[in-house]
């Protein structure tokens, strides 16, 4: 939650009612990773994982939900593709197919082609 000079994190499904501050987010994410186990009572080897929900007065929520939930289709697609690119490049090289023709055939520089190839 973005206070006017910083932002607080709120613990929810932990049995403390206070949070953590930090004056930029990434001040707030070392405070969280800091406090975590001691919130928790956990060991210092339990793996805890935090999900954050941000309120930002202003931004409707979605804003950055849709963002978010377009960013991983992105990374999801751009992996499958990077898979993809190189089953195609392996069978074209198998077909007897040039670098230059498997590059033109898949909109791709040849050094990425020779890369893929690798």
């Amino acid at each position: 939650m973005r206070k006017t000079d910083y932002w607080i994190a709120l613990p929810m499904d932990a049995p403390i009612e206070g949070g953590v501050s930090g004056d930029t987010l990434m001040e707030l994410y070392e405070e969280v990773e800091a406090a975590k186990h001691f919130i928790l009572d956990a060991p210092p080897e339990a793996e805890i994982v935090v999900t954050y929900l941000y309120e930002v007065a202003g931004v409707p929520p979605t804003v950055l939900d849709t963002y978010k939930e377009l960013r991983a289709q992105r990374d999801q697609v751009t992996a499958r593709l990077g898979e993809t690119a190189k089953e195609a490049v392996a069978a074209l090289r198998a077909a007897g197919v040039s670098v230059r023709d498997s590059a033109a055939l898949l909109e791709l520089s040849k050094s990425r082609v020779d890369q893929l190839s690798a």
